[in-house]
């Protein structure tokens, strides 16, 4: 059985490799095995795969703070259920790798960054070397817009009672790998805290921020399809189960970024997930239409439970047994040739059974002619988790995500992406 630690690339760069720290060595041993199969997997060419964990190996392991342990006080980042601030994706589709993460410094969490809003500085400036092109402008913009301030950030930490259980994360990276050297870099951005100090809805500050744009870059023309995406959410009210959560970006020159906003669907149902794909009908055109067809069908194929579902407060242990739902999540990316927003549906599918997931999967990959990754997906899972009992294991997949453009549906799915390969044998080795 393929095992993702006896991945070629893994296994030459691991005895190259020196470690400014334990954590470092930690993070490495437990993430790289399951990245470089998945690389490998891909069919990056070995090249590829090497620059790509390199990046991973000296940017962005050191920006993971604290090395998961029950008793360790670290960081905890939104981006999984159990604060860990890294995961990989795989677009199923077009086979290209992507990863997420949330980058920490030692400041982070301290009185000098105390909710994490300026370690995304020094992480850009170390991937600037490897990516001269990256454009900070809306970056830079979104940032100031709708994250804290040093004094917003003190005036929180005197009244840190008001904070409670709020999501601090404010910011995380996504890189997505090309299959030469480069990458394509998204940023997400979280107004949440920023909400909270000057009692001003998630909603009221990104709209504010993004029809701001088209008055800083009059050729940026998408008062349009922002209008149509606030009218829907509007029309949802007054006992609305949605809500605005994020906004994205690409680090690209504005005349190519789009912006992406994200809405947190409570109410999981076929019938909500069609008014999010349709925005309550506005969008009938047939390419909807087609992608609405395909999109049920893998609701079909998912199966989630048609419930009423709020977010958890909160992170788990990993300890803890996972018996949980989460919302629906539907991103739309904001196109100043369209008036629609171009929606997106997330499936929060962390805490059902992978192994039921995995043949949902493979099914789906299957009808859509996508046979090389029907037919490999499972044996890459149990590679990627060789010690693992997937009759049991309920939380690898963390995110299905649809969209259907130009007639071509496209399916990326987020996994959770800690302690895999051999695992065991790593943490306990100092000298690997």
């Amino acid at each position: 059985m393929a095992n993702a630690s006896h991945a070629e690339v893994y296994q030459s760069l691991s005895a190259e490799c020196s470690f400014l720290d334990e954590n470092q060595r930690l993070w490495w041993h437990s993430t790289a095995p399951m990245f470089a199969h998945m690389l490998q997997s891909a069919e990056y060419m070995q090249q590829s795969q090497r620059q790509h964990l390199e990046i991973y190996k000296k940017v962005v392991i050191p920006m993971l703070g604290v090395y998961p342990v029950e008793d360790r006080p670290r960081w905890m980042s939104i981006l999984t259920r159990y604060g860990t601030p890294f995961e990989l994706s795989l677009d199923c589709s077009k086979n290209i790798v992507s990863y997420t993460y949330e980058p920490i410094s030692l400041m982070t969490g301290t009185a000098h960054d105390p909710y994490n809003t300026n370690a995304i500085w020094e992480a850009l400036h170390h991937l600037e070397v490897y990516q001269p092109g990256i454009n900070l402008e809306w970056f830079s913009y979104f940032k100031e817009a709708l994250t804290l301030t040093s004094e917003e950030s003190a005036l929180l930490l005197k009244n840190n009672n008001l904070v409670g259980d709020q999501i601090k994360t404010q910011n995380k990276l996504s890189l997505q790998l090309d299959k030469g050297d480069d990458f394509n870099l998204k940023v997400y951005i979280y107004p949440a805290l920023k909400s909270l100090v000057t009692k001003r809805s998630t909603q009221d500050l990104i709209f504010e921020a993004a029809h701001k744009l088209t008055s800083l870059y009059p050729t940026v023309t998408i008062s349009t399809p922002l209008k149509v995406l606030e009218e829907y959410l509007k029309s949802r009210a007054p006992n609305s189960t949605v809500k605005p959560r994020f906004l994205s970006c690409n680090l690209v020159e504005p005349s190519k970024s789009r912006i992406k906003i994200y809405l947190l669907e409570e109410q999981v149902t076929l019938t909500t997930l069609e008014d999010l794909w349709t925005l309550g009908g506005r969008r009938n055109d047939e390419s909807t239409l087609e992608g609405l067809k395909i999109l049920q069908e893998l609701w079909d194929l998912i199966n989630l439970t048609s419930k009423f579902c709020t977010y958890p407060v909160g992170y788990l242990s990993f300890n803890d047994t996972v018996k949980e739902q989460l919302p629906l999540l539907a991103g739309y990316t904001i196109h100043p040739d369209d008036p629609y927003p171009e929606p997106e549906i997330y499936f929060q599918t962390f805490g059902h059974r992978d192994q039921k997931l995995s043949k949902a999967l493979m099914t789906f990959f299957q009808q859509q002619g996508w046979t090389k990754i029907a037919q490999s997906y499972e044996k890459d899972l149990r590679a990627w988790y060789p010690m693992a009992d997937f009759k049991r294991l309920n939380k690898i997949h963390t995110l299905v995500s649809f969209s259907y453009r130009d007639k071509s549906p496209s399916v990326n799915v987020n996994l959770q992406s800690f302690e895999t390969g051999e695992w065991d044998m790593c943490r306990s080795s100092p000298n690997l």
